[in-house]
């Protein structure tokens, strides 16, 4: 079956309309709200607070953006969520490498998460039904639902982004996608931009036996 990739203006909106009851003008602004925390910095910053204020500002704005919908936010973890309503759709969101936002490409995460996005990813399959036999994971909260990622990645020239919906991952990063939905790159032209280091950060909490 081949990937759904849409990217018209009639056809990321239906899917939107469908499956967030969100708009296209809804996503590109939360996208330049995450931004605009980037244009602020300046090289005397130390180099990963560009990426870690964009990616900070871009879950604050879709958690403000979704909550008059009656969306709800998810730490488990310190793993940030915006969840739907129906309590079985979260959205994550994650800087993505130079592919993001292409058509014709396998866009990735750029820095390799853990356990946290594993579990979501593994769920995803399970809920997707694709494969006749997948491994089980520990029970973790949440593990029945669907996890999109909002994807972002930053050029001195352009932001481009999609909402997609991971479905396998190897070593930390996305290898491959059940839908994208794919909108317009946003030109830069006239906009300062500090690059630094872009990896927002997906935190993991780990338990240890004690003796």
């Amino acid at each position: 079956m081949a990937l759904p990739i849409r990217n018209t203006e009639i056809e990321v909106q239906s899917r939107l309309d469908e499956v967030f009851g969100l708009t296209r003008d809804a996503i590109q602004d939360v996208i330049m709200q995450g931004l605009m925390a980037r244009t602020t910095c300046t090289p005397h910053h130390p180099k990963t607070f560009p990426g870690l204020s964009q990616w900070a500002e871009t879950v604050r704005a879709l958690r403000d953006k979704t909550a008059p919908l009656s969306w709800s936010c998810s730490d488990v973890n310190n793993f940030p969520l915006c969840v739907h309503p129906s309590g079985n759709l979260v959205i994550a969101i994650y800087t993505g490498d130079r592919d993001t936002g292409v058509i014709g490409s396998n866009p990735s995460n750029r820095a390799a998460k853990g356990t946290n996005t594993e579990q979501a990813v593994w769920a995803n399959q399970k809920q997707l039904s694709l494969f006749d036999i997948i491994p089980e994971l520990p029970s973790v909260e949440g593990s029945s639902r669907i996890m999109w990622v909002l994807l972002y990645h930053v050029t001195p020239n352009e932001i481009r982004f999609e909402l997609s919906l991971p479905l396998k991952m190897v070593g930390g990063k996305i290898r491959s996608w059940q839908e994208r939905l794919v909108f317009p790159a946003i030109p830069l032209d006239q906009v300062n931009i500090v690059i630094g280091d872009d990896d927002g950060p997906e935190f993991e909490v780990h338990v240890e036996r004690r003796g």
